[in-house]
């Protein structure tokens, strides 16, 4: 039995289907089978890296009775990587990350482990105690691009540079107070003073070929290659081998504080040995073969300048299939976990000095101007100044404060 319908309703009824349009339900489920088909597929590709992540993992940890082959482990804490789309070429933007204690009350940030190339850029960086360069204290030193460089100092309280050595036959080392320059000509270890005078011999039979000199803190020994890595008395030309496994390592150089050398190693990476020791310990990360831990390729083919515990070294940064390592540094790397640092600047890094108490010059191009900014160790940016004409054209070579 059917019950009647009010008239009213019948009416409204017979109005909303005047209104009601066709709905292809083909083109909606259609549209819908690709949707969760993408999913699906997003999710199968997720599930696969991370089975062979896990197979990779596992791998690593065979005992070493199953892998002749397989590399020396090493120790520390290793960042995990940015969840974050990996950045382009181009300049990076400061992301949030984690800290690691860098001495009594200090911290120092570093950048996650997927920011590489360059570890520099803060969008909104610090505002410096100063943007005066006559407020930068010590002198800044240059070389000349190419082969025999004249070597320039800049003396920041004045802003006028002054040419140290003419045609350098060698690189050379700036000793820690600024007042002296090592090098090399024709095997022969020669030390001048930076204004002027004949520079006297101090040994024989030493090259630069994978070892620039390099002065110790006090001033009193320098590092050399004599055929091997070698350390030479100032005073007497001794010449003493570094012992052990150091032998095979190169482009040494001292921490601030004389305890430590950093240096690359033939696989472009690098280690960190006492001062006393006979062999290093292995920098995580950078120049590790496997993808897994090292995923940027990361390489430094030659150590640069220290701070002052050698918890950090500056360095020539290259990667996989990327452009040849350049010849200052352009990095900056925490040698207990592998991380890069984050700087807090602006602009495309070209040169990072450390001076003997820790503090950090970096190089920047940014809108076609260069600039100097001095940052103390617990990453304090001190001073910010554009820097001379008279040095734009030059590479950035040491700084003594």
């Amino acid at each position: 039995m059917t019950t009647p319908q009010p008239d009213g309703l019948r009416e409204s009824l017979a109005d909303l289907a005047d209104v009601v349009e066709d709905a292809d339900l083909y083109d909606r489920a259609v549209r819908r089978s690709g949707r969760i088909a993408r999913r699906e597929a997003a999710i199968g590709t997720v599930a696969a890296l991370l089975v062979i992540g896990a197979l990779a993992s596992g791998l690593w940890r065979l005992p070493a009775g199953d892998r002749a082959d397989e590399p020396r482990s090493v120790s520390g804490p290793v960042a995990r990587a940015s969840a974050s789309p990996a950045p382009s070429a181009a300049v990076y933007a400061y992301q949030p990350a984690p800290t690691h204690s860098s001495g009594p009350g200090t911290t120092t940030q570093v950048l996650p482990r997927r920011h590489r190339s360059q570890p520099r850029i803060d969008e909104a960086p610090a505002k410096p105690r100063s943007r005066s360069l006559t407020d930068l204290p010590g002198h800044v030193f240059y070389r000349e691009r190419g082969g025999k460089p004249d070597i320039v100092r800049l003396r920041p309280g004045d802003g006028r540079t002054h040419r140290v050595l003419a045609d350098a036959p060698s690189p050379v080392g700036i000793s820690p107070d600024g007042n002296r320059i090592a090098y090399v000509a024709d095997g022969t270890l020669l030390i001048g003073g930076v204004s002027g005078g004949e520079p006297e011999p101090v040994a024989e039979g030493v090259g630069t070929a994978e070892q620039a000199p390099t002065w110790s803190p006090g001033g009193d020994r320098l590092l050399v290659d004599a055929d091997q890595p070698a350390v030479v008395e100032v005073d007497t030309g001794t010449i003493t081998p570094l012992p052990g496994d150091l032998g095979a390592g190169r482009h040494f150089r001292w921490s601030g504080d004389g305890s430590r050398l950093v240096y690359a190693t033939e696989s472009c990476g690098l280690e960190v040995a006492r001062a006393e020791a006979t062999e290093g310990t292995a920098v995580p990360v950078v120049g590790d073969p496997l993808p897994v831990d090292n995923p940027d390729g990361l390489a430094a083919c030659r150590a640069g300048s220290v701070d002052a515990t050698g918890r950090r070294v500056a360095v020539p940064l290259s990667t996989a299939g990327g452009e040849a390592t350049p010849e200052t540094a352009d990095a900056v790397v925490d040698t207990t976990t592998g991380d890069l640092m984050a700087l807090p600047v602006t602009g495309r890094v070209l040169g990072a000095v450390f001076d003997p108490e820790g503090n950090l010059l970096v190089r920047t191009l940014r809108q076609d101007t260069t600039t100097l900014s001095l940052i103390a160790p617990d990453n304090t940016l001190l001073v910010q100044a554009v820097e001379p004409a008279a040095v734009r054209d030059l590479e950035l070579l040491a700084y003594t404060g």
